[in-house]
């Protein structure tokens, strides 16, 4: 006999066929809440913050259409000058501590990963500002590197070298390096961690061998632990590059949102909230243009992190 099939079986079958359908992807529910977190303060606000960089928005009320405007004044027109000098301030500031963190931080694991007593100690001590609020030791540097009565100088005159003592964070030359000196200061504990994790990992048999091969430490150096560390090290390249186009607390704590003196320690970040929020003697502002710098920013960080992404899983398929 032909199978009849009713409108109530098909409906069942498809019923079944949807359970386990749901059971077979039931980590989709797990994920369902983050998700919906993400979408809500990441994805919407992302798409959101590209649609606004082509207006002209105050922050309230109603939005009139730019196109490329805002783009143009910030490439080409009356910001175009600031812009490109804190977008040349975000390279070497990339430049500058990629240098400072990635060479001291493996020559602080190096030392740490090798059998000397107290490495423990020194461990917590070189992390311990990498944990404190970016707010605290701004401020706390500020105190340090007064030009009248800051422990730097002072010392530095105690120590007869009153030539070194300098306004650090008054002159315009010095200004920006002593910034950055100061952040390098805060985060070189993870980049000493990061390292450790990746030394660690290295197979001791590697080192026991080129030991018996006659190697010595400073071939071991540089044929074993350098080759085998340069994923680690293109990761941090990769961090560090996302986190010198997002440097903003630093400054603002220590310098202010005018990012003195005279624009000498102006970046993207301090560019963006002036010409976002107004005022702080800001040619033109609006939520528009800071939305058009984040985009700009965007397109500048989101290439060049994927090509060192594909850096790095390169030579980590090589070795």
């Amino acid at each position: 006999m032909p199978k009849i099939t009713t409108q109530a079986g098909k409906k069942i079958d498809r019923s079944n066929k949807l359970v386990r359908t749901l059971r077979n992807h039931d980590y989709l529910i797990l994920l369902l809440p983050a998700l919906i977190l993400y979408t809500g303060f990441v994805i919407f606000p992302f798409i959101n913050t590209i649609r606004f960089s082509f207006y002209e928005w105050p922050g309230v009320g109603p939005m009139t259409w730019r196109g490329l405007g805002n783009y143009r004044d910030i490439l080409f027109g009356i910001l175009s000058d600031i812009f490109w000098r804190a977008f040349g301030h975000n390279i070497y500031y990339f430049l500058l501590s990629s240098v400072l963190q990635t060479l001291l931080g493996l020559f602080f694991a190096l030392v740490l990963s090798s059998n000397i007593k107290g490495t423990n100690v020194f461990k917590t001590i070189y992390f311990i500002p990498n944990v404190l609020a970016i707010v605290a030791v701004g401020f706390l540097w500020n105190l340090l590197l007064n030009p009248q009565w800051g422990m730097v100088n002072k010392l530095l005159v105690s120590l007869g070298l009153e030539s070194w003592a300098k306004p650090w964070l008054g002159d315009p030359k010095l200004a920006f390096p002593t910034v950055i000196l100061v952040a390098v200061w805060r985060g070189l504990g993870f980049y000493i961690l990061v390292y450790l994790a990746g030394i660690t990992g290295i197979p001791s048999d590697l080192v026991e061998a080129a030991q018996i091969d006659g190697a010595s430490t400073v071939d071991i150096l540089r044929y074993v632990y350098l080759p085998l560390l340069l994923p680690t090290f293109l990761t941090l390249i990769t961090l560090n590059f996302i986190w010198s186009f997002e440097a903003f607390d630093m400054i603002f704590v220590m310098q202010g949102a005018m990012a003195g003196p005279n624009y000498a320690t102006d970046v993207l970040g301090t560019f963006f909230y002036r010409v976002t929020f107004g005022g702080m003697g800001a040619s033109k502002s609006g939520m528009g243009l800071g939305a058009a710098v984040t985009t700009l920013m965007l397109i500048v960080i989101l290439p060049v992190s994927l090509i060192q992404v594909k850096l790095r899983d390169r030579f980590s398929s090589e070795f």
